[in-house]
């Protein structure tokens, strides 16, 4: 819908200097030219999925090494990260920064967190929201259906909504695509564990305070968000709308099929698969995934 076009006129005219990037290795190119100009402020328009790839590489640089300020943007899907820094929508979130720019207003900043998600055999890997069991399916199902075409049904943003909604009118009608629930086993430190087949497993180190969904509870304390909900648990239709909102009541439990809180850490073990930020990664069911507190990025508000 010509969003990144018109971002780009904006910073343009107001004397900013734009580059494109179309990949991570591209994204990186950049990053380290910008490293060498030491800057000090960045603005990006982008999805989860290359502000991921952002984490990634300040991950591998020494701490302390070059720690810019960035105003995320909203330029992807889901907008995970940008939703949790003002971002979104992205033209109002920016003529806001310009205008501040103009007068000479400092926007305010913030540190926010990512995960480290380990598992043997693969390096480590920085994100903000992994997603596993049935919503892992359906972010393999929209990829497969925007891989399929170029055109407006498979590449615009009502793809992954038709994707979506194509799937729950299959589930409705008894034929649907989706494999057998994953024999899993979650953990949380501090909050307890959870284990058979699972509904959804969700994590992140976000606060999520913007976001159109918030589905982890209250519950302990530390950095790492977790929710997991097994397959059998009862009324889980009826308890989903509370659980998005991040509601759990004494039913919403471990006896009754529901992990969620927080902690200093979690671990996984039986997933052949999960989806951090909306990139899919491949899984060995046989070794645990450790879920870690990440990387450290500084966000500035608009």
């Amino acid at each position: 819908m010509g969003l990144a076009h018109r971002c780009s006129t904006l910073a343009r005219d107001a004397g900013l200097v734009v580059y494109d990037v179309v990949d991570p290795a591209s994204l990186c190119r950049l990053l380290e030219q910008l490293r060498r100009q030491r800057q000090a402020r960045i603005w990006m328009l982008a999805g989860d999925g290359t502000i991921q790839a952002l984490a990634q590489y300040f991950a591998a640089r020494p701490p302390d090494d070059w720690t810019p300020a960035m105003l995320f943007l909203a330029g992807g899907r889901a907008n995970i990260v940008p939703r949790e820094c003002g971002g979104y929508p992205a033209l109002p979130a920016m003529r806001r920064a310009l205008a501040a720019l103009a007068a000479g207003r400092p926007l305010r900043q913030q540190a926010i967190r990512a995960l480290r998600v380990e598992q043997e055999g693969s390096p480590p890997r920085q994100g903000f929201l992994l997603a596993g069991a049935v919503i892992h399916e359906g972010v393999r199902l929209c990829a497969a259906h925007r891989e399929a075409g170029s055109g407006w049904l498979h590449r615009s943003f009502f793809a992954d909504p038709y994707v979506l909604l194509k799937l729950w009118l299959q589930v409705l009608a008894g034929r649907s695509p989706l494999p057998p629930y994953p024999e899993a086993e979650a953990r949380l430190e501090g909050i307890g564990e959870l284990s058979g087949p699972m509904r959804i497993l969700l994590a992140t180190s976000l606060e999520l305070g913007n976001a159109l969904y918030n589905p982890f509870a209250g519950r302990g304390s530390g950095p790492v968000r977790l929710t997991a909900v097994a397959a059998d648990a009862p009324y889980f239709w009826r308890h989903l709308p509370a659980l998005l909102r991040g509601r759990f009541d004494n039913n919403m439990d471990q006896a009754q099929g529901f992990l969620s809180g927080h902690g200093q850490a979690a671990q996984l073990r039986g997933i052949g698969g999960y989806a951090l930020d909306g990139e899919l990664v491949e899984a060995d069911p046989a070794l645990p995934i450790r879920i870690l507190p990440g990387i450290t990025l500084q966000a500035l508000h608009a």
